[in-house]
């Protein structure tokens, strides 16, 4: 009888372990990388920045202006100073993965705690300075990498994911953030339940910390879903016992069922086995107005998965600070028709350019994602006259070619197109919200105004 009172979920749990796990696993197998095979929204152009060996993670940029990125095969962090050339600046790191500048100091988070290293932009960008251990933290396990981010007020965040799918573990910091004193003093957990947040970030306006949590394996091909988490102080986000919104899991005899309606669900759902790799905010203004402050989501992609997912770059929308839709940003490495895959997407982050850049570790590549469609300015469309308005911005008309107004889905008249500014007539009988879309033949951009 108390077979039947277990939940449907522990069911299907018990039926993927019993599988051969050999014949279930779907890793797409590697295709040749053809960088014509890739997709971005119309405006957009990608390119090939770099390629990195060792399998490039994540990534930061230095106070010289310099991309840095943690090769975590190969034990090095590496410098991109322009497009094409590559400077190793640390060798023999064990599994470097992220790595933050802060107060003309370089900390590098490996499999087993913290690095600082002072001088870290030397002229010809080979650190020389000896490595300061800021800290020791659990190594190895089934999640070994480590990701640190670093406040405002110099704390730091490091993230230890689980030794297993779904276990109590022994040591407390696994499947949670823990935060240190800037000296790797002070230890204790910060917020705990998080299976495995490779990937976490400060929102630059609001200073939140979000973060995105890979779901447990051998529930299905969608179970649990993936998560964009709001990451606060002393907060429970359910693993191993509560998947997606509170959802009891009975994975085992260990499990806790009860504590779901006093955890934290999350605030976004993605695909169950996207594998999520990294979250950073959009912060240039390079891009659309539109994309400011909206997150850019790295899906390194499934394993075990009937149907492959994931191998891309998504946007997360942002409204009134929460996540509200996704879209495809940056797309093609996978191939569904013959089941392959050309890249991995790991990280994606702003560049002091204004270009978003994505490094993969599938390949190596480090791809810079650059807007040439037209893009009014925030705040760039001013009323001139009664009913005429000019609109400010770049890329408006390309070499004086064709462009088209709308307002509410309404055609405007142009009375000047220029690459800066277009003035355009706006309909009488328009009030209230109205937004306002510019399309010229590369893209499109649009705002809205409110019309008294």
């Amino acid at each position: 009888m108390a077979c039947m009172k277990r939940s449907g979920l522990f069911l299907v749990f018990l039926f993927w372990l019993a599988c051969d796990s050999a014949a279930y696993a779907q890793l797409a197998a590697p295709r040749q990388f053809r960088i014509e095979e890739l997709r971005t929204p119309p405006g957009f152009e990608v390119t090939v920045y770099a390629t990195v060996g060792g399998a490039p993670r994540h990534m930061a940029f230095g106070p010289n202006g310099v991309l840095y990125v943690a090769a975590r095969n190969g034990g090095n962090i590496v410098a991109i100073p322009e497009q094409g050339r590559t400077v190793v600046a640390l060798r023999g790191l064990n599994g470097p993965h992220s790595l933050v500048f802060r107060n003309q100091e370089l900390w590098v988070a490996v499999n087993d705690g913290v690095l600082r290293f002072s001088d870290p932009t030397p002229e010809d960008l080979v650190i020389r300075s000896p490595a300061r251990r800021v800290l020791t933290a659990p190594a190895g396990g089934q999640h070994s990498t480590r990701t640190l981010v670093i406040d405002a007020e110099g704390k730091l965040y490091l993230s230890i994911g689980s030794t297993c799918n779904f276990c109590v573990e022994s040591d407390r910091r696994r499947a949670a953030i823990v935060q240190y004193n800037p000296d790797g003093s002070g230890e204790r957990l910060f917020a705990t339940g998080l299976r495995n947040t490779v990937g976490f970030t400060f929102h630059p306006l609001t200073g939140q910390m979000w973060g995105v949590d890979h779901g447990g394996d051998h529930l299905g091909d969608d179970e649990p879903p993936e998560e964009i988490n709001l990451i606060e102080e002393g907060k429970d986000y359910g693993w191993p016992d509560c998947i997606g919104k509170q959802r009891p899991l009975r994975w085992g005899p260990q499990a806790r069922t009860d504590r779901c309606s006093e955890t934290i669900a999350p605030e976004f759902e993605m695909q169950a086995h996207a594998a999520p790799l990294g979250i950073e905010f959009y912060t240039g203004d390079q891009f659309p107005a539109s994309y400011r402050y909206d997150a850019l989501v790295t899906f390194h992609g499934s394993w075990n998965r009937t149907q492959p997912t994931g191998y891309k770059v998504v946007r997360i929308r942002m409204k009134d600070g929460k996540p509200v839709s996704q879209e495809d940003f940056l797309w093609g490495f996978l191939d569904l028709t013959t089941r392959t895959r050309s890249g991995r997407p790991v990280h994606a982050i702003t560049g002091p350019d204004g270009a978003v850049y994505v490094s993969d570790d599938g390949n190596g590549n480090i791809y810079r994602v650059r807007y040439l469609g037209p893009r009014i300015n925030e705040g760039g469309i001013a009323r001139v006259t009664e009913n005429i308005y000019a609109m400010y911005g770049q890329r408006l008309s390309i070499d004086g070619g064709p462009v088209r107004v709308f307002a509410n889905g309404f055609t405007c008249e142009i009375l000047y197109a220029g690459e800066n500014q277009v003035n355009f007539v706006l309909p009488e009988t328009l009030r209230g919200e109205v937004t306002i879309r510019i399309e010229n033949e590369r893209a499109a951009d649009e705002q809205t105004i409110t019309v008294e």
